[in-house]
């Protein structure tokens, strides 16, 4: 049976081994302290937290964690060795009722034997080596091939070619890999790119075709005529005008000379203008000289054109051409314009045609990423039980205190030790802040704590490149506010040893001792009589260096000085009076009287703000500075006097 400890008026489960967790699981989760956390808060290993967070949410539940208890009590049944940070695990302990037992004993017993060590026994270190050789293998993740897996270059640029094209899968180490669908995928578009680029006439072999009429030159060739046949076909209409109606082309050309010169001034202008005039001068016959000096705006490409188009197709020695001409030419790129329009929509396309031709035609490419697909589905499952491994390794040493850190906080309570949601302790003001809290919401923390009753501190940390890390929220539990404040220095030691500096961002601002808030209104009226009396100091010294002006007037020097021992000496007689009226009255009374009156007015001032803290500080409750990072808190938390002690040190000088 499980067995409760009241802590202030809260009751905690107290689990000190394996037969407390087992309690868990009958366990009311309204008798948990904490019912959800953000794994964010929790300092532990980050492999067992995504483990527990079952559903990748971010937080841990009651559920998942009684989740990991049945999988513990399941496969391991030397439940002497379930104790905190336990990470090595001994053989004899996996249960071996079932299959999944069975891969998990004969995971760790082929991890041994692949280390070359003996024994009975393994741990977390052991199974992570061999993992982590596994993971950059390139072979561990069912039916997905990575670049590290491939055996030769060949492979690897395959591989890499089918990455490039249609893409890869994710891997679980981030990167991307081939699977069966990507590499069908990917054969299927050679296949169809293939089969169409071979309807041109055979690959690499350079000859004409009907398709490719001037073969590997045809594409550039295409291009010159396609870049002006708009412009070729004006040529001609143009001349088709001035032959039958030269006065309506001369009235279409028609400008205001003056006009067109000064817009020709423009260099964009006159660049729209040879762009847009004919190719050459116009004639009556419509041919165009291939050899005449013409626009100069399409020199360069029809002279590529005449080079790369008309020679070679209707011979080395024409030197212009016509509309029949024309029509020539384009009826000789008619079959390649036809076979351009029925290209297959892939993204191989940018592959090399024979490379494309070797993919397709060369088996020994599909079969060797078969072999590496149907070799991952065999490596996975090695994979697969080296996740459980490490999973039962790690729930045996790290569940327990994970657990208690949500059922009892136990490790809170205890000065010698840490829960799992402690960052470390901060060094500041000559003191140990030995609680301290992530806050991922500042605001949404500000406004929880402020229902707490508790003096709380935010503070940056920095590390050693001087960037901000994160923040966190450390409570002032007891003495005084010292000299604490915003924009204060200190450092800050985290749990791993880690030095940072921290500085004070912001305050929650309540009371931290009696003794403190009865005192307040005494400093706070002396700071008062203070400032009055600077004021006053100040303002009669400001009248005696006026009433020293020697520069001015004698008969106004002597007006002043007179006025001014005429305004003391009232001032002194009033003082005088008021003085002997209050020794009078004082010397009636007895010492007794006196003292009884001041402490009757001390007490007047310090009882009710006495009375105001103590109630406060009685209802100081710990669980707003969880709830604040995001914990859900099934009870107050209240801050008992020795737990004040313990958060907030002064240490003794030992030196």
């Amino acid at each position: 049976m499980a067995s409760f400890l009241q802590i202030g008026d809260a009751f905690h489960l107290q689990i000190t081994g394996s037969e407390g967790l087992q309690d868990v699981l009958d366990l009311d989760e309204a008798h948990w302290v904490a019912v959800t956390g953000p794994v964010s808060t929790i300092n532990c290993d980050t492999t067992f937290l995504k483990l527990l967070d079952s559903d990748d949410d971010g937080r841990i539940r009651p559920e998942e964690i009684k989740d990991a208890i049945r999988f513990l009590f399941k496969y391991h049944q030397d439940h002497e060795q379930i104790l905190p940070n336990n990470l090595t695990l001994k053989l004899k302990g996996i249960a071996r009722g079932d299959e999944p037992g069975k891969q998990i004993y004969g995971s760790a017993s082929k991890v041994l034997a692949r280390l070359g060590k003996g024994g009975d026994q393994i741990s977390l270190n052991d199974v992570r080596k061999i993992k982590e050789e596994v993971l950059s293998g390139g072979l561990d993740q069912a039916g997905i091939v990575l670049v590290e897996a491939a055996r030769n270059d060949e492979e690897i640029k395959f591989i890499q070619d089918v990455l490039d094209t249609v893409g890869g899968v994710e891997h679980p180490c981030g990167k991307a890999g081939v699977n069966r669908d990507r590499l069908d995928n990917f054969l299927d578009q050679c296949a169809a790119f293939y089969k169409w680029r071979r309807e041109a006439g055979k690959i690499g072999s350079g000859e004409p075709s009907r398709i490719l009429p001037l073969g590997k030159k045809t594409s550039e060739a295409w291009a010159l005529l396609d870049q002006l046949s708009k412009k070729l076909t004006q040529f001609f209409l143009l001349c088709d005008i001035k032959r039958l109606n030269p006065e309506l082309l001369v009235k279409a050309l028609e400008t205001p000379e003056a006009n067109v010169a000064l817009k020709l001034i423009d260099i964009r202008e006159a660049e729209s203008y040879l762009e847009n005039a004919p190719l050459t001068l116009l004639n009556d016959d419509g041919v165009l000289d291939l050899t005449v000096e013409g626009n100069p705006y399409f020199r360069t490409v029809l002279t590529e054109f005449t080079e790369k188009v008309v020679s070679p197709l209707l011979g080395e020695d024409v030197r212009t051409i016509d509309r029949q001409a024309f029509r020539t030419l384009k009826d000789y790129f008619e079959p390649y314009v036809s076979w351009l329009s029925k290209k297959p929509d892939v993204q191989v396309d940018g592959l090399t045609s024979q490379i494309i031709e070797e993919y397709v035609t060369n088996p020994a490419f599909k079969k060797s990423m078969e072999e590496l697909i149907d070799g991952s589905f065999e490596t996975s499952i090695i994979l697969e039980n080296l996740v459980e491994l490490e999973r039962l390794i790690l729930y045996q040493g790290l569940l327990l205190p994970l657990t208690n850190s949500f059922v009892s906080f136990p490790q809170l309570y205890d000065p010698a030790s840490r829960a799992l949601f402690e960052m470390g302790t901060l060094v500041m003001d000559g003191r140990l802040f030995t609680l301290a809290m992530r806050v991922t919401d500042h605001e949404q923390h500000i406004e929880t704590t402020k229902m707490g009753n508790i003096f709380v501190m935010y503070l940056d940390l920095f590390g050693a490149d001087g960037k901000k890390e994160y923040e966190i929220a450390v409570p002032v539990t007891s003495g005084t506010r010292g000299n604490i404040h915003k924009g204060k220095w200190g450092i800050f030691n985290d749990i791993s040893g880690r030095e940072m500096h921290a500085r004070v961002v912001d305050l929650v601002e309540n009371p931290i001792s009696v003794g403190e808030a009865m005192a307040d209104p005494f400093v706070r009226i002396g700071r008062s009589i203070l400032a009055r009396l600077e004021e006053f100091s100040t303002k009669t010294e400001e009248k005696v260096l006026k009433g020293g002006d020697f520069k001015k007037e004698k008969k106004a020097k002597d007006g002043s000085t007179g006025s001014w021992l005429a305004g003391g000496g009232i001032a002194a007689a009033a003082l005088g009076s008021s003085f002997a009226f209050i020794t009078q009255t004082l010397a009636g009374l007895s010492l007794g009287v006196v003292l009884t009156a001041v402490a009757a007015a001390a007490l007047l001032i310090t009882f009710p703000v006495g009375i105001s803290t103590y109630c406060k500080l009685s209802r100081r409750d710990l669980s707003t500075i969880l709830e604040g990072s995001g914990w859900g808190v099934n009870t107050r938390m209240q801050l008992t006097r020795e737990q004040a002690r313990t958060f907030t040190v002064t240490p003794k000088r030992n030196i």
